[in-house]
């Protein structure tokens, strides 16, 4: 039986799964940490004033006034839990994103 790895050694391990952890969950998002926070903030806004009719209406606005592509965007937050505007704010933040 080996001996059990020191505290700096688990730590490390933590940190190195951490950082892969968030760069598979980002691999995919077309957008930077910026962007993730404005486009956030801009459907959180319009969330808590409207509510969510279970659609992306938000999120595709502000995509669309970005001038970005929809496609792969909507792609991308679909694999962070993001499918209707409420689940954008709650599951895409760049907290939930980043870490």
């Amino acid at each position: 039986m080996g001996t059990p790895p020191d505290e700096s050694r688990r730590r490390e391990l933590r940190d190195q799964y951490k950082r892969a952890e968030i760069q598979a969950r980002t691999a995919g998002l077309p957008l930077d940490r910026e962007q993730l926070t404005a486009l956030v903030e801009f459907v959180d806004v319009l969330v808590a004033e409207e509510g969510c009719d279970h659609t992306l209406r938000h999120t595709e606005r502000w995509v669309n006034e970005h001038g970005l592509a929809w496609d792969p965007i909507a792609d991308a937050l679909a694999e962070l839990g993001g499918y209707c505007d409420c689940e954008v704010v709650m599951n895409c933040g760049q907290e939930e994103v980043f870490g």
